[in-house]
C-alpha cells in the first residue's frame, strides 16, 4: 500500500509510480488523458493526438524517477509542457528531416525556452511571417497569434481542415528555408517559439 487511495495528489500517484506501481500511473493516465487529448486536437488530427498523448505517458513512465515536483504542484504543467513538445516534433517531423525522439530531447532543456524570448529570434520571425502569401500568412497568424484551433479556422474562412492543415505545413516550410537554421538545435528553438510562445 503506498497511501495514494486516501490521498490521490499527483504527488502521491508519482511517488507510488516511482516505485514502479502501474496502478497509481493508471490512476494518473486516467486523470489527464481527455485534457491532454483535446489539447493535441487543437493542432493535429484525432488519431494523430491520440498517439501524441500516448508518447507522453510513455515517456512519463520511462522518465518517472527523474520527475520532482514542486511542494503542492501537480502534474498538469509538466504533462501540458509535454504535449506542446510532441506537438512541436510532430510537425518538425512532416517539415523537415529531423528525428522526432531527437527533437523532442533538445526541447526538453531549460536553455530552449531562455532562448525564444530573444527579441532577435522574434524579429527575424516577424519580417519572414510577414513575407509569406496572404491567406498563408492569415492562417498562420490566425494559428499562432489568436490561438485558434484548425476546425475554427477552417470554419472561420470557409475552407476544408486539411487545407489549413497544409497552409500551415507549407509555412512552416517556407519559414525553415527563410530563417535558415544551421542544426537541430536552432530549428527546434524555432519550433518552440513558433508552437508556443502564443497566448494561452
Amino acid at each position: 500500500m503506498h497511501g495514494y487511495e486516501s490521498l490521490p495528489t499527483d504527488a502521491a500517484l508519482l511517488t507510488a509510480v516511482q516505485q514502479d506501481d502501474t496502478a497509481a500511473f493508471r490512476q494518473l493516465y486516467d486523470r489527464y488523458w481527455k485534457a491532454l487529448y483535446t489539447k493535441a486536437c487543437q493542432r493535429v488530427d484525432p488519431d494523430e493526438a491520440k498517439d501524441l498523448v500516448q508518447e507522453v505517458m510513455i515517456s512519463l513512465w520511462k522518465r518517472r524517477q527523474e520527475i520532482s515536483l514542486p511542494s503542492g504542484a501537480g502534474l498538469a504543467p509538466y504533462l501540458f509542457t509535454a504535449i506542446k513538445y510532441r506537438v512541436i516534433s510532430h510537425f518538425a517531423f512532416q517539415a523537415g528531416e529531423i528525428k522526432k525522439a531527437a527533437l523532442f530531447d533538445i526541447l526538453d532543456t531549460p536553455a530552449a525556452s531562455q532562448l525564444t524570448e530573444t527579441k532577435e529570434l522574434e524579429a527575424r520571425i516577424a519580417a519572414e511571417v510577414g513575407r509569406l502569401p496572404a491567406r498563408m500568412q492569415q492562417v498562420f497568424r490566425m494559428s499562432r497569434e489568436q490561438d485558434l484551433p484548425i476546425k475554427e479556422i477552417a470554419a472561420q474562412l470557409d475552407v476544408s481542415e486539411q487545407t489549413v492543415k497544409n497552409q500551415l505545413t507549407e509555412a512552416l516550410k517556407r519559414l525553415r528555408t527563410a530563417l535558415a537554421p544551421n542544426s537541430a538545435g536552432e530549428w527546434a528553438i524555432l519550433l518552440f517559439y513558433l508552437f508556443c510562445h502564443i497566448r494561452s
